[in-house]
């Protein structure tokens, strides 16, 4: 018998989230493989906690952790898997302290939907994914396309007269660098240090990359860490 997929617990159990069935199929892609293994996942932005409900029943030996400015109180839990706790993504002191009490041995899966902001985002990945991720695990950065709306804090809109540039006369794609946008183009840089660090070109290689892979799709970026 085939077992429910992600959207299929959403749509049967009506939890609290905005998470689209274009995300859950893609975590369900890169995650399958950890359904059911005694994994740990920490979700930073948790608004009223459906998303921990879901992950819960889809990671059926999951530890579930999430961190919210203004956390859920009443977030209906019987099986003992889930604890959330407050926490303010600005500050890197106090997520580094959640992150260390709730598992100390790392966690196989974090994923980032609390502020959309470049640099609280940027801030939050060098601490978490660098000291708290295990080696293999995935990080997750969330609706990253809101540096493309110039409603949105640290975003702005591409010029369009750019983009019809690039679609009719096959000129450079114009290179948008705000918020969110900006930061994930930054991870390519750490997915390809291997290249930009290679002594044959004349520059020494000082580190190694931690980022073994990135899938980007839209709105969603899925970061691998590399084995160590």
């Amino acid at each position: 018998m085939d077992r429910l997929t992600l959207s299929d617990i959403l749509k049967q159990n009506r939890y609290d989230t905005d998470k689209g069935d274009e995300y859950l199929r893609i975590y369900e892609r890169d995650c399958q493989h950890l359904r059911d293994v005694p994994i740990s996942l920490l979700e930073v932005g948790v608004n009223k906690g459906g998303s921990l409900l879901l992950w819960r029943d889809y990671f059926t030996r999951g530890q579930i952790f999430g961190v919210d400015l203004y956390p859920p109180a009443d977030l209906p839990d019987s099986s003992g898997r889930i604890r959330v706790f407050q926490g303010d993504q600005g500050n890197i002191t106090q997520m580094d302290a959640i992150a260390s009490k709730a598992s100390p041995s790392g966690f196989d899966i974090i994923i980032d939907d609390a502020s959309h902001i470049g640099s609280l985002t940027a801030a939050t990945f060098q601490t978490l994914f660098y000291k708290h991720l295990k080696p293999g695990g995935l990080y997750s950065i969330e609706d990253w396309g809101t540096g493309y709306w110039e409603s949105w804090p640290d975003g702005s809109r591409p010029a369009y007269s750019d983009l019809v540039q690039f679609k009719n006369r096959g000129k450079e794609f114009p290179n948008h660098q705000s918020g969110m946008v900006g930061f994930v183009k930054q991870l390519l840089d750490e997915c390809a240090l291997r290249d930009i660090l290679n002594p044959k070109f004349g520059v020494p290689g000082s580190r190694r990359s931690y980022v073994r892979s990135i899938h980007f799709s839209n709105g969603l970026a899925i970061i691998e860490k590399s084995l160590e």
